[in-house]
């Protein structure tokens, strides 16, 4: 029932389907840089004014980076505020470090919002553009996230199996926007990232994926091993929405004060 379980998570997410990160422009420059931050919720109104603040102080001060900020609508992480900057590289860390010190950056944030921090996490974050589809056409307000621990010694057998559907969904046409991610530290994780304009956008397609996958390969059973293998390689998946809070994240233009 577990290896069952695992293959419908992936359907509904196929049958929905980063966070707003393209995997065009993260191919160029392939990480984004990652934190995880989680609040007390007391203090919430207090934090956002503060985390506004601070995203504005930095376009003040000349960040040539976004931050994209996004927080959670169904989930069991509803104190919790992921910040994502894209894009960046190994060689281009350390000049951003540079700057930020200059700027003062992090003082700032200890003034404004460190106080309302519970638990923060820092890692980057490099998509699988070759099994990743995104649509960099439509602008997505809402991210179906389906977060994937693997097994320890899967790491081929999951490759092949997610090269596998990938593969079947874009053969199919697939018309939802989908990107792998692959966490750079910290606990081994994968993310399957889903791209929706609205609520509405989430509703099923007329075809389930699996019935597509069957009818593409021309059998129930060679469709259910594979979506059965694929779940094997994972000891835990977890399902969440999230919402980009354009209010929060990096403003457009530097203040007028």
């Amino acid at each position: 029932m577990k290896k069952l379980h695992l293959s419908l998570s992936l359907i509904w997410l196929l049958g929905l389907l980063s966070f707003g990160s393209r995997a065009s422009e993260e191919n160029a420059t392939p990480l984004t840089d990652v934190w995880v931050i989680t609040i007390d919720n007391v203090n919430k109104k207090a934090f956002e004014k503060g985390l506004k603040a601070h995203m504005q102080y930095r376009v003040d001060k000349g960040e040539k980076v976004s931050w994209n900020v996004y927080t959670q609508v169904v989930g069991d992480q509803l104190d919790t505020y992921v910040l994502r900057a894209c894009c960046t590289n190994w060689d281009k860390i350390s000049d951003h470090n540079e700057w930020s010190k200059a700027a003062k950056t992090s003082k700032h944030w200890r003034e404004n919002i460190l106080k309302y921090i519970k638990h923060r996490e820092h890692f980057y974050s490099k998509v699988d553009s070759d099994n990743s589809s995104w649509d960099t056409s439509k602008t997505f307000k809402y991210f179906s996230v389906d977060t994937l621990y693997p097994k320890p010694g899967e790491r081929f057998e999951m490759q092949a199996s997610i090269k596998a559907i990938s593969d079947a969904a874009k053969q199919m046409q697939w018309p939802e926007s989908w990107s792998w991610n692959r966490r750079i530290g910290g606990k081994p994780m994968l993310q399957l990232v889903v791209g929706h304009e609205s609520y509405a956008d989430m509703m099923p397609q007329d075809k389930s994926f699996f019935v597509r996958l069957s009818e593409q390969m021309n059998s129930k059973e060679d469709a259910q091993e594979l979506l059965e293998e694929y779940g094997q390689s994972f000891s835990e998946t977890n399902y969440s929405i999230w919402v980009h809070r354009i209010g929060l994240s990096s403003p457009e233009t530097v203040s007028k004060n």
